[in-house]
Parts: C-alpha cells; structure tokens; sequence
C-alpha cells in the first residue's frame, strides 16, 4: 500500500492561517469552527445549541400555508386522500409523516399511500399511478420527495379529476417551470406574492414534510397554539423527519441541523412500533444513536425494501404496523439488506474485473461499465465505492427492459451532470447533480459510444494521473494534548450531528512516535487471523509526554510496514467509547505518512515506517 493512501488537504481558518497553526492559542473547538466557518456570538450559539425554536415557521416556505388549507380542507370534506411518496428513506420518512398527520387530525381516516417500484416504475409521478388512483376513487393526492418536475402529469391529474398537491425539494426544471396544482411547497421557490422564498432552502423531503405537518396543525386549530396532542405528534414525527435529512445526504447545517439534533433525542420515544423494532434490529441503543448509527445501520434497512423489493413495506412499517407486524418487518428488512449487501460485493467484484480488462493496469481516467443482469438499485452505491478507490467520475449501467439505466457518481471538482451534457448525443436521457446522476442509453453500441466521450472529458478535467488520489479534508493540525482528553473530545463532540457539510472533524498529528504496534480482532473458522490494526503513540508537549491509541481497522495486512520508534504523521478521528459505563478516548486511523523529518529524500510514498 502507498502512504498515503489519500491527498490531504488541510483547511484554513477565515484569516488564511492553518487551522490550529499556533498549537494551544486557541480552544480546539473554536478552531473548528473558525476553519468551518462558524461566526461568532449568536451564530457560535446556535451552532452549538441548535433549538426548535431556531426553525424559521413553515408560512415562509412557498405553497406551505396553501397546501396546508387544501389539504385539512379536503380532511374536513371526507375526500380521499392518497399520499404519493418515493422509494427511498426520505421519501419513505416523508410519506409516513404525512400519514399520522392526516390520523392527528381525523383518527378515523383512511388515507391511501402510494410509492412507485424503483425497477418497474422508476422515480416520481408516472401516468399510470395516478389514473389507478383515480380509478380506486381517491380525489385528491399529495406528494412527498417529488413531484416539481412532473409538469405533463400535473396536467394529466387535473384532466382525470384529481386535485393535486406538490412538496418537493429536488432540482428544478431548467426553465423554471412547475407544475399547475393546488398548491406547490418547494423551499427553494420564491413567494409568489412577497418575491421572497424561505431563508433556508436546503430541507429534504422528509424536512419539508414536517414542516407541511407543522402547518396543518395551526390551519385546522386556526392558531399557532396547537393542542398538546399535535404538539406531541409533530415531536415525536420529528425523529422520522431526522432519519430522512441524515439518509438524504442534505447539507446539515441551518434547519437541518436543529430537524437531525432535536428529531434524535426523540428516537426512542415516538410510540411507533416500526421504528423501535427497527432500532433493535440494527443494534441501534436510542440513547446512543446519532447520525452515523442511522447513516450506517438504519438508513440501509429502510433503503432495501426499495432496492430488493418494493418500498411499501418500509412503509407499512412506519405507518400501519403494530408490534407483531413490525418485528416481522424488520426481520424481513435485515434479511433484504443482507441480501442487497451480497448483490453488492457481487457487482463490485464483477466490476473490479472488467475495468481490468479496459485498463489492463493503467490508471482509469473516468469509469463507464456495462452488465445486462446488474441490480439497478445498487449500481449506484458500486460507483462510490469506485470514486473511492479511484477518484475519478464513474457511471455503471445495466439493462431495464428495452433501454439501458446507469447511476454516476463524481469527485469533488467535477460537475457529473456537466460531463453528461458533453456526452448527451450518446444518451437517450440524463438528470442530477453536480455529484450524482442517472442516465438512459439505447443500446450497447450507443454506451461503447458514450464511454470514449465520458472518459475523455474527464481526462481533460482531472488532474494529472499522479496526483489523482481520493480526496482527504483534514480539519486542523493539533497535537496530542489537543485530542487525547475526555474533556477535549466531549467538547468536539458538540459540533454534531455530522454529516455532509459538517463532516466529523479529522485531526492532522505531525512527528508523533510509534511506540507499540499490535495488531487484535476476532478470529473464527473464517477468519484466521486478527483483521484489525492498533498503534499506540506518543509526542512531547512542552514538559510532558501525550499518549494515545489509535486503530485501523482492517489494518492488520500493513502491521509489518511499521516499527517501533518510527515517526509518523497521521489523520484521525476522535470520539468517546462507553464501554463498560467509562469515557475514554477512541481513535481512529484515516491516513498516515512518514513523518516530513524522515520522509524519503526522492519523494516516494511506499516506504516502511
């Protein structure tokens, strides 16, 4: 393995200096927040201590207080309701939100969910959905998690009979144009009436969707104060709303941060059965869950359902089940993901090979594969798996039905749906981000096609092949005095929930000293020998030696690279283990290089430490 494994990019604070340049000047907290972009005073504050009293009311969101009439109106008129969500977490979250806000207001309600297959039907609106929920007698529909774009079935709802209500937080369409509906909630459209929008504009649909339900209550009651029993209602539904904004990848800053914060804290007491059994099925304690847990544990099992299967039964699972049916479900959620897990190792390994086969050992300059029996659902975690091993663009693409689908995925730098606009003459059709796409091919020939003109735009876009490396942001350079305390890694901890735009904070240790290396893990008939890594090292701090342990896991294959006495520098991350009810520091291992006083005078990066 080449150290390091990553290039390393260290931030600065607003004066330009490195953050944590002049060691012990300031807090270590405050130098975070300085290199992130924190202000000071009231905005420190809130950053720190984000409340629900921090949420911008929902009437400043366009279409909110509109929707929000239609929709208690239509409650009040006995009309059916169908709600009309998305295959994946958040829109998952956002339909079951919506479903109990409907039962707050009328408990004898019967309201009618509705989410598309991911392989049969594909994303948002379709035609086809809407006339079987016409035909089934529903009257009015209501999105969740799409919807801003369906400009035609928009028009098609209004020509059947169905009064439709929009809440999306996707791109908009290139020119501007949204669908002609009662009512359109999207946090990033201006007021119709006042020219302005929202102050945030970044919520997910899930985010959107709460504070539609935030709405409701205050239309239907005719005041801001609202009952105890929606007040306790919009509480708990807050912690579904927290799963969606974590699972959704949205920024979590401003709103999102407050929705995730606060929505965690009431995990465990949401009185839904679906959500405590799934908790338990992915080991996820309540008290300890933060937003890694449910990125990692929890958001999977909810997303299997869609990948494997259909999403309705994740949504059945938050919505309609009772204690019986939810532990049945969950089961079936883990065994979904077990399986979605083994699909995937499958599919990266197949395409492991056939990139060898195109490369023959060279570097790739940008990734387009093909399978005619790849799971549409899972190519698109496959290619970040790819960007992380070879931080370049890379889109898989598989067989559905007549055509051809893929999902892309980019690094920082390059604008995916930019790369796709140059390739468009290939593609029958394409549409995302900056980060994330999907694309539409004709044929086998049209993706041969479309894989020289991928790969030679990004060519032109990456840098040069040695310096194509997977990106690392390092926080702040510090020493060990700076992170080896339970008082210092409490104070970092402040700083979540983490996630993007809010990373967990990584630390940059120059010129520390290995002082053991060993490594440990579990062996089984398997597994035959310890998988894990941990070195043990210390730095002089004015008088006194500074100790601590970092691992790296999966590290165990490297332990012979390393010696003790060597000086290194190396990037962790810190937390706090509870492990049998005491605090003390954990450290884990990101990337590591010899230190700049014993780095090889030529430049090479494979040498033994």
């Amino acid at each position: 393995m080449q150290f390091p494994a990553k290039r390393w990019l260290l931030n600065t604070d607003g004066s330009g200096e490195m953050a944590g340049g002049v060691a012990g000047r300031r807090s270590i907290v405050d130098r975070l927040l300085d290199a992130r972009g924190v202000g000071q005073g009231a905005e420190r504050d809130i950053f720190l201590d984000p409340r629900l009293t921090h949420l911008e009311h929902p009437a400043a969101t366009h279409g909110m207080r509109e929707a929000a009439e239609a929709l208690c109106a239509a409650v009040r008129a006995k009309r059916r309701i169908a709600i009309y969500g998305d295959y994946d977490v958040d829109g998952v979250m956002a339909t079951a939100i919506l479903w109990h806000m409907f039962r707050a207001l009328d408990p004898a309600i019967a309201v009618r969910t509705y989410v598309p297959h991911r392989i049969d039907e594909g994303y948002g609106l379709n035609a086809d959905a809407l006339r079987t929920l016409r035909a089934e007698g529903i009257e009015v529909v209501v999105t969740v998690d799409c919807g801003v774009s369906a400009v035609a079935e928009a028009r098609l709802a209004a020509e059947i009979g169905l009064e439709l209500v929009v809440t999306d937080h996707h791109e908009l369409k290139a020119t501007g144009e949204v669908p002609v509906a009662r009512a359109v909630v999207h946090p990033r459209l201006a007021d119709a009436h006042a020219g302005t929008g929202a102050r945030f504009g970044d919520l997910c649909g899930a985010g959107v969707a709460w504070k539609l339900a935030w709405q409701m209550g205050e239309v239907w009651c005719g005041s801001a104060r609202q009952p105890e029993v929606f007040r306790a209602r919009l509480r708990s539904l807050l912690a579904l709303a927290a799963v969606g904004t974590i699972a959704d990848v949205v920024p979590l800053l401003g709103e999102n941060r407050v929705i995730v914060a606060r929505g965690l804290t009431e995990i465990g007491r949401t009185g839904l059965p679906g959500m405590d059994a799934l908790l338990a099925s992915a080991r996820v304690e309540p008290a300890q869950a933060d937003s890694e847990k449910i990125a990692f544990r929890v958001a999977p099992r909810i997303n299997a359902a869609g990948r494997m299967g259909h999403a309705e039964l994740a949504v059945e699972l938050f919505t309609t089940a009772d204690v019986r049916r939810a532990d049945e479900i969950a089961d079936a959620l883990g065994a979904l993901n077990d399986e979605r897990r083994k699909a995937e190792q499958g599919i990266f390994q197949q395409a492991l090979a056939k990139l060898e086969a195109l490369t023959e050992g060279r570097k790739p300059r940008g990734i387009v594969l093909h399978d005619e029996e790849w799971n549409l659902g899972i190519v698109g975690i496959v290619c970040s798996k790819f960007v992380d091993l070879h931080a370049c663009p890379v889109v898989l693409i598989t067989r559905n039905k007549d055509i051809y689908k893929g999902s892309g995925r980019s690094v920082r730098g390059i604008e995916l749906h930019r790369v796709l606009e140059s390739c468009s003459a290939h593609l029958i059709g394409y549409g995302g981000h900056a980060m994330a796409a999907g694309v539409q091919v004709a044929g086998v020939d049209e993706i041969e096609a479309f894989r020289a003109r991928f790969v030679a735009e990004c060519d032109r876009l990456l840098p040069p092949a040695e310096e194509q490396k997977p990106v690392l942001e390092v926080d702040c350079a510090c020493t060990l005095g700076d992170i080896a305390s339970t008082v210092a890694v409490t104070g970092i901890t402040r700083l979540a929930p983490f996630g993007r735009d809010n990373r967990k904070p990584l630390f940059l240790l120059e010129d520390v000293e290995i002082t053991q290396v060993r490594v440990f893990g579990k062996t089984t008939a398997t597994v035959r020998e310890p998988q894990h890594l941990e070195l043990a090292l210390r730095q002089r701090v004015g008088a006194r030696d500074e100790f601590i342990r970092v691992q790296w896991w999966s590290g165990a294959e490297h332990a012979a690279a390393f010696r003790k006495g060597a000086r290194i520098d190396a990037v962790v991350e810190v937390s706090l283990s509870t492990y049998r009810k005491l605090a003390e520091v954990e450290a884990r291992l990101v990337d590591i290089r010899p230190a700049i006083a014993v780095r090889d005078p030529e430049g090479a990066e494979e040498v033994a430490v």
